[in-house]
């Protein structure tokens, strides 16, 4: 499923969702620290932005590093680990930079678990959100 088609699909299924435009700077600044910025990644923020997804149902964040969520000791464990939104239960998703932008979760012990395998990134996990309220 194309980006375009997963902003559909959540702006469908979460009508009261609110989103904030990204920064072209932000983009820039990202993908001059991060060169291997997922393409679709980049797409969701063009094409959406940030925001929470339903009433505190799920929050798209701009790539957060550690540091900006987690204790000092946790976050350096989870150094390389970039933060794309979180549940508001205790769970934050993010890729992980040194390991080929991996897709996973980091669970509220601060553990960093892949999704490989169940969802194939961070745009078909909005889809899957989108599409199991909808059944």
């Amino acid at each position: 499923m194309k980006v375009n088609e997963v902003i559909d699909l959540i702006k469908s299924t979460y009508p009261d969702s609110w989103f904030k435009e990204v920064n072209q700077e932000w983009i820039k600044e990202i993908e001059s620290k991060y060169s291997e910025l997922p393409k679709n990644l980049k797409t969701l923020y063009n094409q959406l932005g940030y925001g929470g997804i339903g009433p505190s149902h799920y929050a798209i964040h701009v790539l957060m590093e550690p540091e900006e969520i987690y204790d000092p000791l946790t976050a350096k464990e989870l150094a390389g680990k970039l933060i794309v939104g979180d549940d508001f239960a205790g769970c934050c998703y993010a890729y992980d930079t040194q390991d080929n932008w991996q897709f996973g979760y980091i669970e509220h012990t601060g553990e960093f678990e892949s999704l490989e395998g169940v969802y194939s990134d961070f745009i078909d996990f909005l889809r899957a959100l989108a599409t199991n309220e909808k059944e």
